[in-house]
């Protein structure tokens, strides 16, 4: 008898689990139809490609804008071509296709190279939402990012030194967990209505990530959860003392594609200049935000030049194998069509022949040579706002700590003689920081780092009229 019941009760748990599929299932047929998945956007004039990257199998579609395609090898390498990595939402509603077809045009305009990585942790029918925690599958999205990563740098000429971290919807989780747990990899960080939790973020980690530019973009008509879970997403990171964090709550639009407004972010960060006047943004309007984020949508945030930042951690150093060996720090602040699915052809015929139907891969890049000197300068930032306390120490073989001699500069001024120390910046300005070792047999190491101190931020945005 208790083998029949048992019986029973598993057959009525698949029941049970098929009727839960099925309501989902037509539930999001019906969501399908209210929300549609039309990219609006128009199409680039460059080149779309879907790659499969060699090491862990994964497809993600690449975008080389229009400039890139039509330039010679030395225009190429030449430029700076700033990334965009954009994580695609909930399949079936938002693929990787999508994201990269709604930033085609806003690529051309700015001259960014776009991925959009498939993803499997966002899945309507399979996946977890909201997300909780970090799954296998979103564990092997993480993987498959990096290693995208290192596979567009080292096959075209995108620049290390300028990514940004987007999502849309349900990407949002994947664009704030990137940022959180790879610093290194990104310089900046743009989700658009999209879903954040906490509890898949390390708040151990965001001392390396706390002066990245942050713009979080949310909507008046969005989905219930997106507009929470942005507000929980601001708090979080004000509450975790992000310097430069942006955000804006648009007027009228719902749950759709604004790839305008992160583009034209991004491009103050990465001082990216567009080649034609913006169309689509200056028809939004914002409702709310903070001084930041109204400033961006105004038009009236410039851009601060691109500063050093700190190192990655010797673990995160192992992980960028093509990376150069520091990252640029920028800071913001506030003043002065139907989708095709033929994923290898270009979304429009080229304007010259240089532009084929598939885009040629370039030679890799030349991958920095590993440093021989055994002495590096390590600080607690290189960028910060007045008055900025810096925290400096000597990273060098242990056994010099007893017997070699240390001489600190800044600015060309004696300021230390020991192993590390501290000093305060109360100027706004750019600083040389100079470390001269001598050791015991008498030879001499050097090392420097450039810091930045900032006019307070809060305050340059409220001197806006």
């Amino acid at each position: 008898m208790s083998i029949i019941l048992r019986t029973a009760s598993l057959s009525d748990k698949r029941c049970d689990r098929g009727s839960w599929a099925a309501a989902r299932l037509s539930a999001g047929l019906v969501l399908l139809l209210l929300m549609g998945c039309a990219v609006p956007q128009p199409r680039g004039e460059g080149t779309r490609q879907k790659n499969i990257e060699p090491t862990t199998r994964r497809p993600y579609y690449l975008y080389l804008p229009k400039d890139y395609v039509e330039a010679d090898e030395a225009g190429r390498a030449a430029r700076n071509w700033p990334l965009v990595v954009t994580f695609h939402g909930m399949k079936p509603y938002d693929i990787a296709l999508y994201q990269e077809l709604e930033w085609e045009y806003e690529a051309d305009r700015y001259g960014y190279i776009v991925i959009a990585p498939v993803l499997k942790a966002f899945d309507f029918l399979f996946g977890q939402f909201p997300q909780r925690s970090v799954t296998p599958a979103f564990m092997s999205d993480e993987e498959a990012i990096l290693a995208i990563l290192d596979h567009v740098f080292e096959t075209t000429y995108a620049d290390p030194n300028n990514v940004l971290s987007t999502g849309f919807s349900s990407g949002g989780y994947m664009a704030h967990y990137m940022v959180n747990r790879h610093s290194e990899r990104f310089t900046c960080l743009a989700p658009r209505q999209a879903n954040f939790t906490a509890r898949i973020l390390d708040a151990a980690a965001t001392q390396r990530s706390r002066y990245h530019p942050i713009l979080i973009l949310s909507t008046q008509n969005d989905l219930g959860i997106c507009k929470r879970e942005s507000r929980e997403a601001i708090q979080w990171y004000e509450t975790h003392g992000y310097q430069n964090l942006a955000w804006i709550y648009v007027n009228r639009l719902g749950h759709e594609r604004t790839p305008d407004i992160a583009a034209d972010f991004f491009a103050r960060v990465s001082g990216a200049q567009p080649n034609r006047p913006p169309e689509a943004l200056v028809q939004r309007q914002a409702i709310d935000g903070n001084a930041t984020g109204l400033a961006l949508l105004a038009g009236n945030l410039n851009r601060i030049e691109a500063a050093p930042g700190r190192e990655p951690p010797a673990d995160a150093r192992q992980i960028v194998r093509a990376r150069p060996p520091t990252r640029r720090r920028p800071i913001l602040v506030a003043g002065s069509s139907t989708p095709s699915g033929a994923g290898d052809k270009t979304a429009r015929a080229p304007a010259t022949p240089a532009a084929t139907t598939t885009p040629r891969k370039t030679p890799p890049r030349p991958k920095p040579a590993p440093s021989s000197s055994p002495l590096a300068i390590s600080v607690s930032s290189a960028i910060g706002f007045e008055p900025l306390l810096l925290v400096y120490s000597a990273e060098c073989p242990s056994d010099w700590h007893r017997t070699a001699d240390f001489y600190w500069t800044l600015n060309g001024r004696r300021i230390g003689d020991g192993v590390n120390g501290q000093r305060t910046i109360s100027q706004p300005g750019d600083y040389r920081l100079e470390l001269l070792v001598v050791t015991k047999q008498g030879t001499e190491h050097r090392a420097a780092r450039r810091i930045r101190v900032l006019k307070n931020l809060e305050a340059s945005a409220a001197m806006l009229p």
